[in-house]
């Protein structure tokens, strides 16, 4: 499973995340910290406020498939988990800035906005490479970019149905990381 991501191996998960590729690769075994905030399985909305010290910077995005549900993992660089708001919405699916409509395929459609944050460098460099991908995952199958502007950046998952999802931070080991988890 090619990463969805501005670096790091193609179709691996960091540590703790316990994605595996849809191929018969080994599940990642090493003990994961205890999350910071795990959210209960629902279909309506996630969302934590959070003011932090800066823009913290999306540095990747992987999927993986895992027994029972599919997961987003988004990667930040620092010590920061920016603040979220996920939940279902309703197309047209619009990019932030100019306003114009995108289509993300699947049958629902699930929003992850990250504030503050970005997904580029100071220099205006894009720090996740792939911004639109389709994806063959029991449920998933699209994630796009929507939106990287004014310290808010919107990832949209197409999905083949609007299944339940939970939302987990990790903390440790490694970069701190946002989990999406969309039932299968």
């Amino acid at each position: 499973l090619p990463a969805f991501t501005g670096g790091g191996p193609a179709g691996t998960a960091a540590k703790g995340d316990t994605a595996s590729a849809p191929a018969a690769a080994p599940a990642d075994t090493t003990p994961a910290a205890a999350p910071a905030t795990t959210s209960e399985w629902t279909a309506g909305t996630v969302a934590v406020n959070r003011s932090t010290r800066g823009v913290t910077v999306l540095r990747a995005l992987r999927v993986g498939r895992n027994t029972g549900f599919d997961r987003v993992v988004l990667e930040f660089a620092g010590s920061e988990i920016p603040g979220y708001h996920v939940e279902y919405v309703d197309r047209p699916i619009r990019r932030c800035g100019s306003g114009d409509t995108t289509p993300v395929a699947g049958d629902a459609w699930l929003r992850i906005r990250l504030e503050p944050a970005q997904a580029h460098t100071d220099a205006g460099q894009p720090t996740v490479g792939e911004r639109e991908r389709a994806l063959t995952l029991p449920v998933l199958r699209e994630m796009e970019m929507t939106c990287d502007f004014e310290g808010q950046v919107e990832v949209v998952l197409g999905v083949a149905r609007p299944n339940r999802f939970r939302v987990t931070e990790v903390r440790s080991p490694g970069p701190p990381r946002l989990a999406i988890d969309v039932q299968q």
